[in-house]
């Protein structure tokens, strides 16, 4: 089971704890004794850290998440807790935050970290493609012939490599293989589960293939590209 450790200071932990669900086993501690806290995420390992963005800007949130880098947990996902218009958010912690108040949503956060930085148009998938991604089900958002972003019930870590097969009613199933990007937890009304929006890349070798599969499956116009 994932054990997800979440760290904040007392006054914003309820907070966070009541607006931000997260996945697995969690545990939650206050930035008033970081030394235990540090010792404790490197006893249990845990798979996913949240820390509260604030605190992430003081000099002693700088220090903390540097000295978790330097444990080199094996699959560990940094995240940053977000308050942004009325709500909690998970964001990459390789992405500086912006001012709380004005912090872009988790998406364009993401999307600024991994396949916006765009090599080839992307283009939004028409069908509601339903992949697989070892072995389990998921929603292809947009597809290029380098990579796609989609919705993912499991867990996908940054790096990891992952299978993916793309139906095709023509050419049977597409398979390729892909390396997670960025991975962002997200909890949405119109979801009945949380679920992580995930950005991955492929390689050179399958581009033509995807090509063609973007041809048959998605919108004719390339998505603009955010500034």
């Amino acid at each position: 089971m994932l054990l997800t450790v979440v760290v904040a200071d007392a006054a914003r932990m309820a907070a966070i704890r009541d607006g931000l669900p997260a996945p697995g086993r969690v545990l939650r501690y206050t930035t008033s004794n970081l030394a235990s806290v540090f010792e404790s995420i490197r006893a249990n390992q845990p798979g996913l850290i949240v820390i509260d963005s604030v605190f992430m800007q003081t000099p002693a949130g700088h220090g903390f998440v540097e000295r978790i880098r330097g444990l080199s947990l094996p699959k560990l996902v940094l995240q940053a807790a977000v308050f942004e218009r009325g709500h909690w958010t998970m964001a990459p912690l390789d992405v500086q935050p912006a001012a709380v108040e004005a912090a872009p949503t988790p998406r364009i956060i993401a999307v600024t970290a991994g396949l916006e930085t765009r090599r080839v148009p992307r283009f939004l998938v028409q069908d509601g493609v339903q992949a697989t991604g070892e072995g389990d089900t998921i929603q292809v958002v947009d597809l290029s012939g380098l990579g796609a972003q989609i919705i993912s019930q499991p867990l996908m870590r940054p790096n990891q490599k992952i299978k993916i097969g793309l139906p095709d009613k023509d050419t049977g199933i597409v398979h390729v293989v892909a390396s997670v990007a960025w991975s962002v937890f997200e909890k949405s009304a119109k979801a009945p589960e949380p679920y992580f929006r995930v950005g991955m890349e492929f390689n050179n070798a399958v581009r033509e293939a995807l090509e063609e599969y973007c041809r048959r499956h998605c919108s004719p116009d390339p998505l603009p590209i955010r500034r």
